[in-house]
């Protein structure tokens, strides 16, 4: 990805060859003055969708001081939210040497990725199923949707196979109505709040607090609901194989709605065969914490499901400074940082960590984590998915310190 130089267009007067060299010039400069701005917004664009691709032309007015007083998206065959970034950007540079009066045309270019590893929930963003719920027998505006989710980790983005991840977000006293998901399991991991699962008639709700995980068979019925009446329930929802998920990018996606089933009529909420496995819940609290080697931190392993569709998680708390690694472990993982940070390096790129930063593992894949505090007394805590490329459960603890 990166910016062209900029055309000029100076109102006063015929431009000469050597006032253009010098817009050019100038052009360049701010270019890279303010690369970082465009490559954020392309970094965003990414967390949806890692193809997105194209050019944009952004026009610039200019005041004095090469403020830009003005910018507007003129071409763009990009999505519309990293031109709308870009666009929103540009209003906030200085353009210094370019006259006041002078109208110059920004042009971007940006380059589809091939791979993509992390993924940052904050630039993902938050989609609803249907309409805002309404509340006829009391005047007023709509209620808010009851629930909202990010799609963290799906094949649009990091070109997921075996295990999808998604934030799911579930407001005050609201739920997910019963549904089940005919194909794939999934493990629900409560980051903050309080909750439970309902199944079936005649099944015992499962309580859920902060710190609580609860592996969900194929073709279990159920509904999710947030018991706090002022804060929103916040959970990681892993599904595997993927496919649920694809509704939320589209609500009309027949694969997706296929695989996410609402449950209209609670007769029809039937437990499915015992081979498909049970529910099963564990919280961090009673887990037993063991450590890692090295002494770089604790593993909790909160889920180990067997059986058709095995799926783990584990809850990791590494010490600062910790540095693990895989050589390529046939496993594929999926790392949600909580809290804390640090840097990870994999597919020949370190990056940074922060938290809510997830990171998608896949089969075969080598990496490096070197864990690090992002403000004084964090903790650094680290939510792991696991799926066994060979269909049996294996412990979740992610990998071996760096020796």
């Amino acid at each position: 990805m990166g910016g062209a130089l900029g055309l000029v267009t100076i109102s006063s007067a015929r431009a000469t060859a050597s006032e253009q060299s010098q817009a050019a010039q100038a052009i360049e400069k701010a270019l890279q003055k303010h690369g970082a701005d465009v490559h954020r917004c392309f970094e965003k664009a990414l967390a949806d969708r890692m193809d997105a691709a194209g050019r944009v032309e952004v026009v610039v007015d200019v005041g004095k001081g090469g403020r830009v007083t003005g910018a507007k998206v003129k071409k763009s065959g990009a999505p519309p939210a990293l031109a709308a970034c870009v666009e929103k950007a540009a209003q906030g540079w200085t353009l210094e040497g370019i006259e006041a009066g002078a109208s110059v045309v920004l042009p971007f270019s940006f380059k589809a990725q091939t791979s993509q590893y992390m993924v940052n929930a904050a630039d993902v963003s938050e989609r609803a199923l249907g309409a805002p719920a309404s509340n006829k027998s009391r005047p007023g505006p709509k209620r808010e949707v009851p629930f909202t989710v990010k799609v963290l980790a799906d094949e649009t983005n990091v070109k997921a196979r075996g295990i999808s991840l998604t934030q799911l977000n579930i407001g005050p006293a609201s739920r997910v109505a019963m549904h089940r998901h005919p194909h794939s399991a999934k493990i629900l991991y409560l980051v903050k709040g309080h909750a439970r699962l309902l199944g079936p008639e005649g099944v015992a709700p499962v309580k859920l607090d902060e710190g609580a995980a609860v592996f969900i068979p194929a073709g279990y019925p159920h509904v999710i609901e947030n018991m706090g009446r002022q804060s929103t329930a916040v959970f990681l929802q892993a599904f595997s194989p993927p496919g649920p998920e694809r509704v939320y990018r589209d609500p009309k996606d027949a694969r997706g709605r296929a695989e996410f089933e609402v449950i209209r009529d609670s007769s029809q909420a039937t437990l499915p065969p015992e081979s498909q496995g049970k529910v099963v819940a564990a919280t961090a609290g009673e887990t037993k914490a063991e450590a890692l080697s090295k002494g770089t931190g604790t593993v909790k392993n909160l889920i180990t499901a067997t059986g058709a569709q095995p799926m783990s998680l584990a809850l990791l708390e590494l010490a600062d400074g910790a540095d693990l690694q895989s050589r390529g472990d046939a496993s594929t993982s999926v790392l949600y940082f909580v809290s804390g940070g640090g840097s990870v390096t994999v597919g020949g790129e370190t990056l940074s960590v922060v938290p809510e930063t997830m990171l998608y593992l896949p089969s075969g894949t080598a990496w490096a984590i070197k864990a690090a505090t992002i403000e004084k007394g964090d903790k650094i805590l680290v939510v792991q998915f696991k799926v066994p490329a060979t269909g049996r459960a294996r412990p979740a603890a992610p990998a071996m310190p760096k020796k």
